[in-house]
Order: C-alpha cells, then sequence, then structure tokens
C-alpha cells in the first residue's frame, strides 16, 4: 500500500499573454495582448495498492482550479519587431463583450486494475473520470473550498478501457 498526498499553488504574471484577434468593422485586424495576473491552486492524490503479486490497484486523481484576470490591453504596432519593447505596442481597446475575467475548474481521475491471470498474460480495467467547469451562475471571487465542491456538481466525462493481453508461448 502506498499513498502521496501533494497540493500546489501558484500565481503568475504574465506582460504579453495573448489576449485576442479582433477584426473591426474596416476589415481591419488587430493583434491584441494584455497583462495576465493569474492564479492556480490545485491537490493530487495517488494510491498504489497491490493485493498480491498478481493483482494491483492504482488511483490518481487532481482537482484544480485557475483564476486569471486580463488588465492593460494593447495591441501590435506598425513596428512589432522594434529595439524598444515599447515601441512593438500601442493602447488598444477590446470590444467590451470579450471577458477579462476567466476561471477553470478541473477534476482528472485515473483508475486501473492489473490482474496477471496467468504468467505473462495480463488483464487492464480502466476507468477515466473527468469533470470541467466553471459550473453556471458561477461568482468569480469565491473561496478555493467552493470551487472544489462544486466540481462534484459539474457534468462528468467518462471513459472506460478494458485490455486483454495473451502470452503465447510454445
Amino acid at each position: 500500500f502506498q499513498l502521496n498526498v501533494g497540493a500546489s499553488f501558484g500565481r503568475d504574471h504574465n506582460n504579453t499573454q495573448w489576449f485576442g484577434n479582433f477584426t473591426d468593422g474596416t476589415g481591419t485586424t488587430h493583434y491584441s495582448f494584455a497583462h495576465l495576473e493569474q492564479r492556480t491552486s490545485s491537490m493530487n492524490v495517488r494510491l498504489n495498492y497491490t493485493m498480491t503479486p498478481d493483482l494491483t490497484l492504482e488511483l490518481y486523481g487532481q482537482p484544480f482550479v485557475s483564476t486569471g484576470v486580463y488588465s492593460d490591453f494593447r495591441e501590435l504596432s506598425a513596428t512589432p519587431d522594434a529595439d524598444s519593447y515599447d515601441a512593438r505596442f500601442q493602447p488598444y481597446t477590446p470590444p467590451p463583450e470579450e471577458d477579462r475575467q476567466f476561471k477553470v475548474a478541473e477534476l482528472i481521475t485515473n483508475s486501473v486494475l492489473r490482474w496477471e491471470y496467468r504468467p505473462g498474460s495480463t488483464l487492464f480495467v480502466v476507468w477515466q473520470h473527468g469533470r470541467e467547469g466553471p459550473g453556471p451562475n458561477d461568482r468569480f471571487r469565491q473561496s478555493w473550498m467552493r470551487d472544489y465542491r462544486k466540481l462534484f456538481d459539474l457534468h462528468p466525462d467518462n471513459t472506460f478501457l478494458v485490455k486483454v493481453a495473451y502470452w503465447l508461448s510454445r
């Protein structure tokens, strides 16, 4: 039996995050960039259980939540390869309907049962489970505990796989 538990908290400041390409009424495309403040929190759990030398179970789960806020919008200038960094951009206001913040919540789990039913011949049963959000009517700023609890309200994606390997011998 082996159990590993971990947590991670990250914060990222990116001053040249691509924001989007927007075409105005005159047909001009604006290649926009922004400053991005992003925060990510995640946990992971891994459980390996050997029931017998021929039968094992492995479980892995990782929920995470990432939020970001865009600010200081600008677009490429007529001289994007200028020597001066500031000369590469010019002020820009993106369309008002564009979101200036985001929240992504996701849960990824894998379960693998391995049975060696005869020497060299193995049966694998795999279940992959995932949930991705945010959920409907989600508030942008709320506690990370609530974000993780709300992951279980999201619609799951389940994938099942069975693999059989048979050793041919003389």
